[in-house]
């Protein structure tokens, strides 16, 4: 991208945000906060300062010198989104009629649906791949935030659990922690849940899943007792939603509690965290006991030095910052000797002598609670999230130079009409992203159990305020 005034603001000043259930706020008409004067794309970086006085002066690259980080539609009674399913399972039917090379438009539609929210809105001109990133960025996002609905059923999934164990365990105490209470989940995302007990009380997982079955809110829960942290785990016969409870730790909670004072503090953290933990999902790199990254260590890679310093307005440039952060841990960072440290401005230290426990490279992140604890020492599969990264990058970069090319053909006016009639054609993001069909169905179901208020009979739902 190309460099910008290092104008510094303020987080108060911070003036970019978009809403829930996919209302669109437009960015593009105030230039005066945080974009870049030339926002022609560029594959230079911009450079920033990162130090600790408890940690060495690395760059990403392992030396030592000075950072550098870079609509119409017909009268159908179905919804949407179960247009959108069933219509997927005709792509494997229509492909075979489909010429090598062509790109089909039903299958774009199906997989790309935030680029419907792009129609509604124009930028001002002239337009640059610039302007149409940081627009479809802020698209993607309002079509990833979870739904009224989505929030509503989770919230009365946690009450059902709480009132199950409490009327049987009155001193227990039920909380939930990870993605849900940092408001960082997919609509398909697992919840987190701990149950705590006073010292005087044992119970044992297999009592609490037993309780869950007889409420039927699981059915066959899996109990792994042998894990570092023991677990029951199981998918709600409701809703589907899979949920993860343990027994009296507190790490979780006090991580959620430092994630959300993180993006309190730079509120760009939240929408590019949730972009990169989407990439991992589709992957299925997202979970640490797979050798993925976890959504702790995902926030601590996106706190980018130039949010931190306040040197831009992260809202009004989400694009710039999700193509230096794939660039950074993509391209240019040192996986074999570079550790990560958030706290402060953000430094780097010398991992060369920590791997996994195989011998494989992995992110060292110094967990901002606890100097002792490495966050990413359990990420075995470090090296395929780095591939991941610089594939969304190269492909990123690729696209926004073509999109370049044509509306520098049409004097940065407008895009072909043949580009915009297909959102493949049209979307950046596109290029390495898509919302899988898992994604749908979950967000369908969620509304039918709505719609029918399958609660009906439940005795935790005469406490819970729909």
């Amino acid at each position: 991208m190309g460099r910008s005034k290092r104008n510094k603001h303020s987080n108060e000043s911070k003036k970019g945000h978009y809403k829930r259930d996919h209302s669109y706020i437009d960015y593009s008409d105030d230039d005066t906060h945080g974009m870049y004067d030339d926002d022609r794309i560029s594959i230079a970086s911009s450079s920033g300062e990162c130090s600790d006085s408890d940690s060495h002066s690395l760059s990403v690259t392992g030396k030592r010198v000075e950072e550098d980080f870079i609509s119409l539609a017909e009268v159908d009674d179905r919804s949407r989104q179960q247009k959108r399913f069933e219509e997927r399972a005709m792509l494997k039917r229509k492909r075979d009629d489909t010429e090598e090379g062509e790109v089909d438009s039903w299958e774009s539609e199906l997989c790309f649906p935030w680029m419907e929210l792009m129609g509604s809105n124009r930028l001002k001109q002239p337009i640059s791949a610039n302007r149409l990133l940081q627009r479809e960025v802020t698209c993607f996002l309002q079509y990833l935030e979870p739904t009224k609905i989505e929030i509503k059923l989770r919230e009365y999934l946690i009450h059902r659990i709480r009132v199950a164990i409490t009327e049987k365990w009155p001193e227990a105490k039920v909380d939930v922690f990870g993605s849900f209470s940092t408001q960082l989940y997919l609509p398909n995302s697992d919840i987190d849940i701990v149950v705590q007990f006073p010292p005087s009380v044992q119970v044992r997982l297999r009592k609490i899943a037993a309780c869950l079955e007889a409420e039927e809110i699981c059915r066959d829960p899996q109990i792994i007792e042998q894990a570092t942290v023991p677990v029951i785990k199981f998918e709600d016969v409701m809703t589907k939603l899979k949920v993860d409870i343990i027994l009296n730790s507190t790490s979780g909670i006090d991580s959620a509690n430092m994630i959300q004072s993180m993006m309190k503090k730079y509120p760009g953290v939240r929408p590019i965290s949730l972009i990169v933990k989407y990439l991992l999902a589709i992957r299925n790199m997202n979970e640490v006991f797979t050798g993925g990254l976890g959504g702790y260590a995902v926030v601590c890679l996106v706190m980018h030095p130039k949010v931190a310093s306040g040197q831009i307005d992260p809202m009004q440039n989400l694009g710039v910052l999700i193509l230096d952060f794939f660039q950074l841990y993509g391209l240019n960072f040192n996986l074999d000797t570079v550790g990560i440290c958030v706290n402060g401005n953000g430094s780097y230290y010398d991992k060369s002598h920590i791997t996994s426990r195989d011998g494989r490279s992995v992110f060292s992140i110094q967990d901002p609670q606890d100097r002792k604890n490495d966050i990413g020492m359990k990420s075995y599969n470090s090296t395929n999230v780095v591939r991941s990264f610089k594939y969304a990058y190269l492909a990123m970069t690729r696209k926004a130079f073509l999109l370049e090319q044509e509306l520098e053909r049409n004097n940065f006016m407008y895009l072909d009409a043949s580009t915009l009639e297909n959102p493949k054609k049209a979307s950046i993001l596109g290029s390495f992203l898509h919302i899988s069909s898992e994604f749908i169905k979950q967000r369908e179901l969620m509304n039918n159990v709505y719609a029918e208020k399958r609660w009906s009979g439940q005795d935790a739902a005469s406490t819970f305020d729909f």
